[in-house]
């Protein structure tokens, strides 16, 4: 992931290809990859997004699904507390278009510690928006995680509803407000972290 990328780039077409988690199924009680109950679930995935300009797409008569607003990477050194650090870093360039109430995370937590202890850290320093791991459910791909996480996030902004927590999850809880925004975290298992906020198209 690049680590700016031209802000208000439109999401002409987000579309996931799952197959089925290796080792047969997804973690043994939905929910815990932010828990920290479970070790990571490989999953193979992929995904591919459509970006552009608003311009580009509707001049080939595209409906956007969602705006691309911000994306930004980091590459902690991953002492303690560096990954926790480093998502502070990152999330002031997102900060002023989080809105509470209409504003969720979508954490690509790999459920790998200490990084995903560290996720959960900073993450709880926001408890005013709701959470979804969705390595929990699909399991993680590693490099294509947060592509697969963007596209979900710009689906989730599109139909303006966030998805249903995972059940058993104490971590994760319902959304009753309409999503515009969405802020998707990558952090990768050894080394690398990212956020990238996702807007519904006005």
């Amino acid at each position: 992931m690049a680590s700016a990328l031209e802000p208000k780039l439109a999401l002409a077409r987000a579309v996931g290809a799952l197959s089925r988690l290796r080792g047969g199924g997804a973690t043994s009680a939905p929910g815990r990859v932010l828990m920290r109950l479970d070790p990571s679930a490989i999953g193979s995935l992929g995904a591919f997004l459509v970006v552009e300009s608003r311009a580009h797409a509707q001049a080939r008569n595209a409906k956007p699904i969602a705006r691309l607003t911000a994306a930004a990477s980091g590459y902690a050194k991953r002492g303690p507390g560096a990954t926790k650090d480093e998502l502070g870093r990152l999330w002031s360039k997102v900060a002023g278009a989080v809105r509470p109430g209409s504003t969720a995370i979508i954490s690509g937590a790999t459920g790998a510690e200490p990084a995903t202890g560290e996720e959960k850290g900073f993450i709880g320093l926001h408890p005013d928006l709701p959470v979804r791991a969705t390595g929990t459910l699909i399991g993680h791909g590693l490099e294509p995680q947060m592509v697969m996480n963007v596209a979900l996030a710009a689906l989730a902004v599109n139909r303006g509803k966030l998805f249903p927590p995972c059940g058993g999850s104490s971590f994760e809880r319902p959304m009753e407000g309409a999503l515009t925004h969405a802020v998707v975290t990558g952090v990768g298992h050894w080394r690398g972290e990212g956020l990238a906020l996702v807007e519904a198209v006005g």
